[in-house]
C-alpha cells in the first residue's frame, strides 16, 4: 500500500530534501510540498492525502493554526526544531513530533512506520 504525502514547510530546502526523501521510500508518494501554509491548507482538502509533514514556526499560519484549518484530517506528522510545542501539537492532533533534521530516507520510513503501527 501506498500513502500520499503533503510537505508543508516554510523552509523550501527542508521541502526539497523531505522531497527527495519521499521519493526513496517504496511505501510513500508525495501529492504535494508547499513553503506557504495557506496554499497547503487549501490542498489538503483538495487532495486529501494520507499523510501530512508538517512545521509549526512559519510566518503566515503556524502550525497549530494549519491543523485547526483542516477540513480533511490526515495523519500529521510535525516536523520542527521547537520541541517545546511538542505536548501542545500533540494534544491538538499531531499522531508524532519529530525534531528536525530527518536525516535519510531509512529515517523517514522509520518515522512513518511507528506512526502507522500506533494508528492502527
Amino acid at each position: 500500500m501506498k500513502y500520499s504525502c503533503v510537505c508543508i514547510d516554510d523552509d523550501k530546502m527542508f521541502n526539497e530534501i523531505l522531497e527527495q526523501y519521499i521519493k526513496r521510500v517504496d511505501f510513500l508518494e508525495l501529492a504535494g510540498s508547499y513553503s506557504n501554509p495557506i496554499e497547503g491548507v487549501m490542498a489538503i482538502d483538495k487532495l486529501k492525502p494520507d499523510i501530512l509533514f508538517l512545521d509549526v514556526d512559519m510566518p503566515e499560519i503556524n502550525g497549530f493554526t494549519t491543523i485547526d484549518a483542516l477540513d480533511h484530517k490526515p495523519i500529521i506528522i510535525v516536523v520542527s526544531s521547537h520541541w517545546e510545542h511538542e505536548r501542545e501539537l500533540l494534544a491538538v492532533g499531531a499522531a508524532k513530533f519529530v525534531i528536525k533534521p530527518i536525516v535519510s530516507p531509512e529515517h523517514l520510513a522509520q518515522i512513518v512506520k511507528s506512526v502507522i503501527a500506533e494508528e492502527v
